[in-house]
């Protein structure tokens, strides 16, 4: 520990109290300068000052003690966790908040304190400058939530906004495939029979005509030989068949049912609405989608695809119950290893007390948020010894904590040399 904590840091980046806590020598500013020596006996702590006198104390419950010092009762008690605790004593109970000025007391402000350009002050004055502290603070917390919510709300509004984008290019697409499901109930039965005696070839050949020929406004008996030899040129085209004699039957067929479909502007959407149902009865997916993707290769050996040609692709995706999603991007080894060193600390074995947080401290038996503090204070620590200068650590104590405890550049636990202390 440097000399009565000289350039030593709190948690809130303040100087420490200057002073000296040793084995048997307390030294500080306003204490003055003391010898002290402590012991056990049958559960009692016994401590001696050379200023205080003598006193007796027992721990009846965590964080609470009861002593008798120079004949005068004693009781303290503190609880909580975080800034503010509740406070406990023989005149009373209090509650008390802890910030970077020092401690705002809320039952007895006479005993707050504060910190402002290295001068101490109590009191009412410490009162005083605590609640113009909290007040700016309160002020600053309250610009830097509503900060927050309006970001929150932009991000908010943003999200909302892209919603209504994809919706809003998604609706021509719901409205027309709803349309064409009312029209579909109002076409001839005998059509919808025809279509669905097709077979997975037939129908494979039949939506490779539609798109590649009513998607270019031409006739199936104008232009399906032409189809069925690029076809038939094209070995990565595996989910179309080559046959001419299937392509000539599926064309005429097809032709009639379109013929028979009212109304005619919209006769060739039906019809692949019907075979794009057909399909989803006749094929498994993996085969339906393979097939929509040769199709769209198909459409694209011509050129770019034209305006109708997207469409019959989008009814037969929605109608053949085909969800095709986006790829996802793969992922980086330095992505991979980046979340590899994020990986939350887990306490494993004995505890260093020169190199724990104040957090990893607290996993050692009985040392809480202001022992871990202290702990850290004392840094760099020689010897286990040492942390019977914290309050509330005694002999028994100190022995449970260096069986979880380690020093730096050791690999082994503390040994207990509580036997040697006295």
């Amino acid at each position: 520990m440097g000399l009565f904590n000289l350039g030593k840091k709190d948690t809130y980046g303040k100087q420490r109290r200057i002073e000296h806590r040793g084995k048997h020598l307390r030294a500080s500013r306003t204490g003055g300068v003391a010898l002290r020596a402590q012991a056990r006996a049958a559960g009692v702590n016994l401590t001696a000052n050379t200023r205080r006198g003598l006193r007796a104390s027992v721990t009846p419950a965590k964080n609470t003690q009861v002593a008798l010092q120079n004949g005068r009762f004693i009781l303290r008690g503190r609880y909580g966790k975080g800034p503010t605790k509740l406070n406990l004593s023989k005149s009373g109970a209090s509650l008390s908040s802890r910030n970077r000025l020092g401690s705002f007391n809320w039952f007895r402000p006479n005993r707050s304190s504060a910190k402002v350009l290295g001068i101490q002050v109590r009191g009412q004055k410490a009162a005083q400058v605590q609640l113009i502290y909290m007040v700016i603070a309160a002020i600053v917390g309250g610009v830097q939530l509503l900060v927050m919510a309006v970001v929150g709300l932009l991000r908010s509004a943003v999200a909302l906004g892209q919603w209504f984008v994809d919706n809003a290019r998604a609706l021509p697409r719901r409205w027309r495939n709803a349309r064409l499901q009312r029209q579909r109930r109002g076409v001839d039965r005998a059509v919808s029979e025809a279509i669905g005696r097709l077979d997975a070839d037939q129908l494979s050949a039949a939506l490779a005509l539609a798109v590649a020929l009513w998607g270019r406004g031409e006739t199936l008996d104008e232009g399906w030989c032409r189809v069925q030899q690029r076809i038939a040129q094209n070995q990565g085209l595996e989910a179309l068949p080559r046959s001419p004699e299937l392509f000539e039957a599926v064309a005429v067929e097809l032709e009639r049912c379109r013929a028979a479909v009212q109304p005619a502007q919209d006769a060739h959407r039906i019809v692949l609405a019907l075979l794009a149902e057909a399909a989803a009865q006749g094929m498994n997916g993996e085969r339906r989608a393979t097939l929509l993707f040769d199709v769209d290769d198909l459409a694209l050996a011509r050129g770019p695809r034209s305006v109708l040609q997207e469409q019959l692709l989008e009814i037969f995706a929605d109608h053949a119950q085909l969800a095709l999603e986006p790829a996802m991007p793969v992922e980086t080894t330095q992505e991979q290893t980046g979340r590899c060193r994020q990986a939350p600390w887990s306490p494993q074995g004995p505890i260093d007390l020169n190199t724990a947080s104040i957090e990893q401290l607290q996993e050692i038996p009985h040392i809480g948020p202001e022992r871990a503090a202290a702990i850290a204070a004392m840094r760099p620590i020689q010897r286990i010894e040492q942390l019977e200068a914290i309050d509330g650590i005694g002999v028994q104590r100190l022995g449970e904590i260096a069986a979880h405890a380690q020093l730096h550049d050791c690999t082994k636990p503390v040994e207990n040399r509580t036997d040697k202390v006295g």
